[in-house]
């Protein structure tokens, strides 16, 4: 008979994420572009009402999708067993119709209604934060936070190196993303991006989820046993290996509620009445225990370990050597995210040219190799330059590059120090003779991303000097100087550039 493993759930709880973190990305934008422009109450209220659009577009998003995502949880568990039959249904079959919810019971589909509740309730809780925090912000912000310092900041900064507007305006989002914009703040007191949130009451929601599958497959069923794992928690270690009642009637073993833990701790002992996970993001998984087939010595022993009077959950179970497997396998964890956050910054500043999946990113730091190191160098000097706008080139804004510098000087002529440079350049970028005017546009918009540093100064001019990252026709990052000539009438323009060795 065929067997349909549970498909995972990484498709529907990435596409949430995406949702969140395209929510997050426009406010911060929209924020940014608002503060930066030092606009008035009028503008501020046409922009919150652009923002609000973009979180009832993302409230519109989940209240579609949820459903989905929890439902698939339970139909398309254990297929073959749905109806017993002389030809079994295949595995496709239930695939393509899980979404057909007449099929489950109508315990199961009140359980679902209930998680999608509860789920939308925490999403929109969280944009509700969210439109409060930004109203308070974009309408006569008048406290000492986050926007009005950054704000104040960039408004000095302005007037201090008389860089336009649009130049302002990446340094304002940057500020706010390194800052974070708090979202929502939860019972502990903790602060959340809209992001982070709702990735976390996602995942929460998906694993209540399967849980419930378990749980509601056998309506007569009773006893339910919560996983061991080699490393856990302290928050789980004392719950795991246990066996307990769904119902909380049992006499021999302790209600379920117990590990979960109780909403209401005055009311029932029934999953109603339960969070359905030990903890946010817990692994542990339930599983129908029954002592059939087992020696009266070994169900003893089970009681005993399961009853929380002789057993308490007070005491942590674990040895020493699994306190420091799990503390070892958290350190890896830990450094997976700090990757994960890396990969978002990196994405965040430089765009395009950092790989859209973090495990292909993973793999070229894990390497290290040239690829890698580059990211890393074009990453710190643009977070320089957000950090210190007084670096800028001055009018980068305006900045210009002669095109016979291309075309009689790189790729062509007979100054052989210059073709020797448009080698480099059509052997690492991928720029030559026919489209040289590609890299004279990206070497115009490296301007205003990166610090500048003063050489010289004579009658002609002021000399600066720009170590930028070039990615060229085939994304392949290069360490290049540019050198530039900001002149007394205010024009700058490019004086040479080459490929230069990382250091």
């Amino acid at each position: 008979m065929p067997i349909l493993n549970r498909p995972s759930n990484e498709r529907e709880l990435e596409r949430l994420r995406e949702i969140f973190l395209k929510a997050e990305t426009d406010i911060i934008n929209e924020v940014g572009r608002l503060r930066s422009r030092g606009l008035v109450d009028y503008h501020a209220v046409a922009a919150l009402e652009r923002v609000q659009s973009i979180l009832r577009k993302m409230e519109n998003d989940c209240w579609k999708y949820v459903p989905r995502m929890v439902e698939r949880q339970f139909y398309v568990r254990h297929p073959e067993a749905r109806k017993p039959l002389d030809v079994p249904e295949t595995p496709e079959k239930h695939l393509l119709a899980y979404q057909n919810a007449l099929a489950l019971t109508s315990e199961q589909m009140n359980i679902i209604q209930r998680l999608v509740m509860n789920l939308m309730g925490e999403i929109t809780d969280a944009s509700m934060n969210v439109m409060s925090n930004l109203q308070s912000a974009l309408i006569g912000r008048v406290d000492s936070d986050v926007y009005r310092r950054v704000g104040l900041e960039q408004v000095a900064s302005l007037q201090a190196t008389g860089m336009g507007v649009n130049r302002s305006t990446p340094g304002f989002v940057e500020a706010l993303r390194r800052d974070g914009v708090t979202a929502f703040v939860d019972k502990a007191g903790r602060s959340w991006s809209l992001h982070s949130y709702g990735s976390m009451v996602c995942r929460t929601t998906s694993r209540q989820a399967e849980v419930l599958a378990i749980l509601t497959e056998d309506s007569e069923h009773d006893l339910y046993k919560i996983s061991s794992h080699g490393t856990t928690c302290g928050l789980c270690a004392p719950y795991e290996g246990r066996v307990y009642s769904k119902s909380g009637k049992d006499p021999d073993f302790p209600p379920l509620s117990m590990a979960f833990g109780k909403v209401d701790p005055d009311g029932p002992d029934d999953l109603s009445n339960t969070w359905l996970n030990i903890h946010p993001n817990c692994l542990h998984i339930i599983t129908a225990w029954t002592p059939a087939g087992r020696s009266a010595e070994e169900i003893q022993r089970i009681k005993d370990f399961s009853n929380p009077k002789k057993n308490p959950f007070s005491r942590d179970p674990r040895t020493q050597k699994q306190i420091d497997a799990y503390r070892k396998k958290e350190s890896a964890r830990a450094k997976w995210l700090r990757d994960y956050h890396q990969w978002e910054r990196y994405q965040a500043t430089l765009g395009d040219h950092i790989p859209k999946t973090f495990q292909t990113f993973q793999k070229h730091k894990a390497e290290n190799g040239d690829r890698y190191n580059l990211w890393k160098l074009d990453y710190r000097r643009q977070r320089d330059l957000l950090a210190h706008p007084e670096k800028a080139l001055p009018g980068a804004d305006s900045a210009s590059a002669a095109d016979a510098k291309f075309t009689k000087y790189f790729f062509g002529g007979n100054n052989e120090a210059g073709l020797a440079k448009g080698r480099a350049f059509t052997s690492r970028l991928g720029y030559n003779a026919d489209n040289w005017k590609e890299m004279q546009q990206e070497i115009i918009s490296a301007a205003p991303k990166y610090p500048s540093r003063f050489k010289s100064e004579d009658a002609y001019g002021k000399r600066y000097e720009q170590m930028v990252v070039l990615y060229g026709k085939k994304n392949l990052p290069a360490n290049i100087l540019i050198g530039w000539n900001v002149k007394p009438d205010g024009t700058v323009h490019m004086s040479t550039a080459h490929m230069e060795e990382v250091k």
